[in-house]
């Protein structure tokens, strides 16, 4: 089960990202678990109604139990917009807001695939997809149905180890068109294709393929620690089993051994 943390273990502001993306709260602080433990960690929030924290806590819980690259720590959290306020500017979305749940993970020490030099971007993106392990990410991404994964948001460590981040955009159909959002569709799987030649991109797929054998036993090890986390976050426990009901059931079918298979149109 991935911590719901109160608003005390938000202790110290660290830093504001130079480059500010899309969401404006996302900053580095201090983070303590209900151990006492300090964790330095990304933070970001996203206004009520917007599923972004309810979704990068499923993600990590089935990232947790697919053993895939992923930072130490990571938790929810009761975010003190007013605190954060004196320490970075916020836009006018939170100037009503004294409170709002977040998502945070360990910072991981490493560097984007992109570059300002295209052909640096390009040629470090092209090594990445020749590695299993960025495969595995893609196979994951299918699986869960990520709408939004490129290479701005995984990382390569010093070890040479590819961590995905920024998962909010899992169950794409069941989470966010239902509630009403939309984003454009970005995928891995379509950036090798871009990218590598016809037999890299054929090996890719197939890595994808073998990737995916260990989505079945990852789901049912992960199947208690969802339902923890979908009523612990849905208040009402008809729709909670209503929507737990919904997820598992997806994550069910296309964690099938022939799924993926099937939809990259090769033979397990």
């Amino acid at each position: 089960m991935i911590p719901i943390l109160p608003e005390t273990a938000w202790r110290e502001f660290r830093s504001a990202p130079k480059a500010r993306g899309q969401n404006h709260t996302t900053h580095q602080a201090l983070i303590v678990d209900a151990s006492g433990q300090e964790h330095k960690c990304f933070v970001k929030a996203s206004p009520q109604g917007y599923p972004m924290a309810f979704a990068e806590g499923m993600a990590w819980l089935v990232a947790d139990a697919l053993n895939l690259p992923r930072p130490k720590f990571a938790a929810l959290l009761v975010l003190p917009v007013q605190k954060l306020r004196q320490c970075m500017p916020l836009d006018q979305h939170w100037h009503s807001i004294s409170q709002v749940l977040a998502f945070c993970s360990a910072t991981v020490e490493g560097k984007h695939v992109t570059s300002p030099w295209q052909w640096l971007a390009r040629l470090r993106a092209a090594q990445a997809f020749k590695r299993e392990d960025v495969a595995k990410i893609a196979a994951f991404d299918m699986w869960v149905e990520n709408q939004d994964r490129h290479t701005g948001n995984f990382l390569r460590t010093k070890a040479g180890e590819y961590i995905p981040i920024d998962n909010e955009f899992i169950l794409y159909t069941l989470v966010w068109v239902a509630g009403g959002f939309s984003c454009a569709h970005n995928s891995l799987r379509a950036q090798a294709q871009s990218l590598l030649k016809p037999a890299g991109y054929t090996k890719f797929e197939v890595s994808m393929m073998l990737a995916s054998k260990e989505h079945q036993p990852a789901f049912m090890k992960a199947t208690p620690a969802l339902q923890q986390f979908i009523f612990a976050m849905v208040a009402d426990p008809f729709r909670a089993t209503a929507t737990a009901t919904a997820i598992l059931q997806f994550l069910g079918q296309r964690a099938h051994p022939d799924w993926l298979a099937n939809e990259l149109g090769l033979i397990s």
